[in-house]
């Protein structure tokens, strides 16, 4: 506790108890109760009008009806099968029981002691708290098992059940309520109050930055500058048109390959994903291989380009970059694709091969998939119905995909990490959002085109059409079949976004050699690991069974980044070394201007 009003402690206890948290006794003055007491009743007030507020920040109607549909389908097909819900309950009774037993008997709960949500001493130190969490993971862990135990639904209809059971399991973690959470009541009762003050403080905040829906802040947004300490690699912006900047970093070695990289980063979100602080940068890492790399700044759809389609970001992205590379090195180009920006790049070269056009010399894919046919939770909701709710938020959103709306669908697939940790630090404990370059990236989103996004939704994931052949791009099909030169695929094992299964289908859709990585981790942290962390593994394997199961339990595990192999890769692709090109004279600097545009300047701007 804080400050006792001016009098000494009674019975000669300090405020804050013997033990580590809140001790409720005699030890607390009741002048400080009072005060604590009235701090609440003035807190609350400011609570009352932020649930006004959040009131209007509903979840939006897309998912309402399929949360709504989800567990329509899962009460009907119990209905039909009430001995399966009565099996379901002895199944409750008896993971309770369990759960109580364990703790009895003084046995550690291996599950909730792995749970970063019940990290803190105090879950385990005090019995009720102890209790609360052991008795939540069992229901949790139940009612998913619900869905997938339901019967006579398909297995898409379960995991869209099972979805939705996990993201109302997280809402409902006692970690995220204050009287359930022992971590934040200790920070009410040691700050006198001011922990939840602060809270609700930075709650309010958060309600105004998501204009009228909550927007979680997660990295401090004061800590980087776009240029200096993000995006820092020097560089010059060497072509710029109505959708991209291209951006090539300047050389540290003395020659370069003859060959360049050109990289493809995905347009959701922003490029420098690549490029986070100098110590995680992959561009700047290529760069002091001797590569002379080069890099796509993606323009954020605004009124301009809000009807803009693949053809435009074959024509302005993909040939408009390769042709002013090609030009300038006079050399077969080594083309790299980040996710979407995979599909891009694989596309660019199909197009290229069918006209045997020579410029492309090799194909690397990473975390990208060309087969959609497992893509994950994010397959769950993309139907003719889904689709068609989301031509109605673009019709409504002036023709463009907001930002905020990808970030809230991204944020679904991970809740615990990117929604409810939040809500504990900020509003709970008070925190302060910290400093961290991927969050900071995560949190700085961009508009799509209407016509690009539904057609990525309707032809790629919902009919698979670029595995099939018959994804068609400036009037013809593509064929990646045609593709002869050298493909490098590369997956990550814990992938949410581009699922490991699905990004290995790929080995199998093109005309040439393909040499196949899986790195650990997920879908950024995956891709972005630098071999000084000294972190995580990959696996290679130079057989590619129909199976991505199978390929791994024959695959050769290696410690450390996967970033040493591919570039041995490239540089077997790369030519000779010749001297490094000459600077432009009065280029812009990178990391340019595309990517400094923002949700709020696009907003202003068509204000």
């Amino acid at each position: 506790m804080g400050e006792n009003g001016g009098k000494p402690p009674e019975n000669g206890k300090n405020g804050a108890g013997h033990g580590d948290g809140p001790e409720f006794g005699p030890g607390l003055g009741d002048v400080s109760f009072q005060r604590l007491g009235q701090r609440i009743a003035d807190l609350s007030r400011e609570l009352s009008d932020i649930t006004k507020l959040a009131g209007t920040a509903a979840p939006r109607k897309l998912e309402l009806e399929a949360a709504a549909a989800a567990f329509k389908s899962l009460t009907e097909a119990y209905a039909k099968k009430p001995e399966a819900f009565s099996d379901a309950q002895l199944d409750l009774f008896g993971r309770q029981t369990s759960a109580l037993q364990e703790m009895s008997a003084g046995m550690p709960s291996a599950d909730a002691d792995a749970d970063n949500r019940f990290s803190d001493p105090s879950w385990r130190e005090n019995p009720f708290f102890d209790f609360v969490r052991r008795i939540y993971l069992a229901q949790s862990a139940w009612a998913e098992n619900l869905a997938w135990n339901a019967p006579g639904l398909s297995e898409t209809e379960k995991r869209r059940a099972a979805f939705f059971i996990r993201q109302a399991s997280a809402a409902m973690a006692p970690s995220n309520m204050l009287m359930g959470n022992p971590k934040a009541l200790k920070a009410l009762f040691d700050s006198d109050g001011e922990s939840i003050r602060k809270g609700f403080s930075q709650l309010q905040d958060d309600f105004d930055a998501g204009r009228g829906r909550l927007s979680v802040t997660q990295s401090d947004p004061d800590a980087f500058e776009l240029g200096k300490s993000l995006a820092a690699t020097p560089g010059e912006v060497v072509l710029k048109n109505p959708l991209i900047e291209l951006i090539r970093y300047h050389p540290t070695t003395d020659t370069v390959r003859e060959s360049p990289v050109l990289i493809f980063p995905p347009w959701i979100n922003k490029y420098y994903v690549l490029d986070l602080t100098p110590k995680n940068s992959l561009v700047a890492w290529l760069r002091d291989q001797g590569f002379t790399v080069y890099m796509v700044s993606w323009r954020s759809a605004d009124t301009e380009i809000k009807d803009f389609s693949w053809d435009d970001y074959l024509a302005l992205g993909g040939r408009a970059a390769l042709d002013w590379v090609y030009k300038e090195h006079e050399a077969p180009v080594n083309a790299a694709g980040y996710c979407v920006g995979g599909a891009l790049a694989s596309i660019l070269a199909a197009r290229l091969a069918e006209d045997k056009d020579k410029r492309l010399g090799s194909l690397s894919l990473l975390a990208a998939q060309t087969d959609f046919s497992e893509p994950g939770d994010l397959g769950l909701f993309i139907d003719d119905h889904s689709i068609g709710g989301i031509e109605q938020m673009i019709t409504d959103n002036g023709g463009v995909m907001p930002g905020e709306a990808m970030r809230d669908a991204f944020n679904l697939l991970r809740p615990e990490d990117l929604i409810w940790r939040y809500v504990e630090e900020r509003y709970l404990l008070g925190q302060e959002a910290k400093a961290f370059d991927l969050l900071y990236w995560n949190s700085d989103q961009t508009n799509l085109p209407g016509p690009l996004h539904v057609a990525s939704l309707r032809r790629l994931y919902l009919e698979n059409s670029l595995a099939k052949g018959s994804f068609v791009v400036e009037g013809k099909p593509i064929d990646l079949k045609k593709i002869t030169a050298p493909v490098f695929i590369h997956a990550a094992r814990k992938d949410h976004i581009s699922p490991f299964a699905s990004v290995y289908k790929g080995v199998q859709l093109f005309g040439g050699d393909v040499t196949f990585l899986l790195a650990d981790s997920g879908h950024i942290a995956g891709v972005v690991n630098p071999p000084a962390s000294k972190k995580y593994r990959y696996w290679t394997g130079a057989n590619h069974p129909p199976s991505s199961d199978n390929w791994l339990a024959y695959a050769t595990e290696h410690p450390g980044s996967w970033w040493p192999l591919w570039a041995d890769w490239l540089k077997a692709n790369a030519g000779d070394e010749v001297p490094p090109p000459a600077r432009l004279v009065k280029a812009q600097p990178a990391p340019g201007s595309y990517v400094r545009e923002t949700l709020e300047s696009i907003r202003a701007k068509r204000s």
